[in-house]
């Protein structure tokens, strides 16, 4: 008697929230000991799963956000009885319940919370149940599985920090958590909507309780971001204003090169003082006589030798530095009496000039009267 293959006849028969679970929490347990060893910190591991079950569930909820956008909660409803669809619903209600047990219970029990971790994932858990055993009420949990899109984006980040955006974040919690959630809350609850599903109240009750969650985590997560951007905030103030202090005061800024310090006026030369020092000339061989061509031709001549002159001090930075507004000073004040100079020289030209002038007039007025008062005599 055939039993195995009258065991797989009876297998496909079962639904597939039964038959699923086994295989895919299987896949997850692989997949979470394959790839979460890349990460040391065990709350990136966290993100592992919970990357991989967001996507899944945002992708599987594309057919039922169009039918719904498309033909409102009928088309929705007719979606999630029949066709591919339907299939669809079954195997997403299965690996969504799957990750729930996954998740805290096996992979990190330490990154989970009672509120929003245990609490909140025993209720979606119950609520997979009940999808499973009311396939139709699976079609609503499918069309609010796009809120998913945020977890998928949060998980990201946090694996990879270099693609994090919280600006990015909080835009995708206010459209799919909060206004979406609220949009489907309130069709839902409309009579005509209630009439399509039977009159049952369990999607409003589970949209306006995840719609309260979301609001909470909206608020912290608005929190965190301004509290985190006025932090920056306040580190660049002062950090500024450490740096104008440090300007003000005429110190060396960790942005500028050390100072060279000062060197001694009376440090001896740097220059090689015998042969042997020198690395231009061949020392001489050991054992042979320390003789000058003084010694053996000219041993009377004195050759004079020239002294170790001091090496003057080079100015530092912060010397520089400081000297620079006395130089500016003294600038301004030699252009400032060159300027002075120039304009006591044009008044005194200026003076003469009017002096002159006006002797000239006295002179041609007096020979002016002269040459009438000669006129006058002539006449007579």
């Amino acid at each position: 008697m055939p039993v195995l293959p009258d065991a797989l006849e009876r297998a496909r028969e079962l639904p597939l929230g039964i038959t699923l679970p086994a295989p895919f929490f299987l896949g997850m347990v692989a997949w979470y000991n394959l790839v979460a060893p890349r990460w040391t910190s065990e709350r990136k591991r966290a993100y592992v799963l919970s990357c991989l079950s967001a996507l899944t569930m945002t992708l599987a909820s594309l057919p039922f956000l169009y039918a719904y956008v498309s033909g409102g909660i009928l088309a929705l409803w007719t979606a999630g009885q029949e066709g591919w669809t339907k299939t669809l619903q079954d195997i997403a209600v299965a690996w969504f319940g799957t990750y729930l047990l996954v998740i805290g219970y096996v992979a990190y029990k330490n990154e989970v919370g009672m509120l929003t971790g245990w609490i909140h994932h025993s209720v979606y858990l119950v609520l997979m149940v009940y999808c499973a055993r009311t396939p139709p009420m699976s079609c609503i949990f499918l069309l609010a599985a796009v809120m998913e899109l945020p977890t998928f984006d949060l998980g990201l980040s946090s694996l990879f920090p270099q693609v994090r955006s919280d600006e990015r974040f909080l835009a995708l919690m206010m459209t799919t958590r909060i206004m979406f959630n609220a949009w489907i809350l309130v069709d839902f609850t409309r009579p005509t909507s209630r009439a399509i599903t039977g009159g049952s109240l369990v999607p409003t009750v589970m949209l306006a309780l995840a719609l309260a969650l979301h609001v909470s985590w909206m608020h912290g997560g608005v929190t965190g971001y301004l509290r985190r951007r006025t932090k920056v905030a306040t580190d660049a103030k002062v950090a500024q204003q450490a740096a104008d202090v440090v300007v003000a005061s005429g110190e060396d800024t960790p942005f500028l090169v050390p100072a060279t310090p000062a060197l001694d006026p009376m440090t001896p030369s740097l220059s090689p003082t015998t042969p042997d020092e020198s690395p231009l000339v061949t020392p001489r061989t050991p054992g042979q006589a320390a003789t000058s061509i003084r010694d053996n031709f000219f041993p009377n001549i004195p050759i004079p030798t020239m002294p170790n002159l001091p090496i003057p001090a080079i100015p530092t930075l912060s010397d520089m530095a400081a000297a620079l507004p006395q130089a500016k000073a003294n600038l301004n004040q030699l252009q400032f009496g060159l300027t002075e100079a120039v304009n006591r020289r044009w008044e005194e030209q200026r003076e003469k000039l009017a002096a002159h002038r006006g002797a000239l007039a006295a002179r041609g007025e007096a020979l002016l009267r002269r040459r009438r008062w000669e006129s006058g005599e002539d006449d007579e």
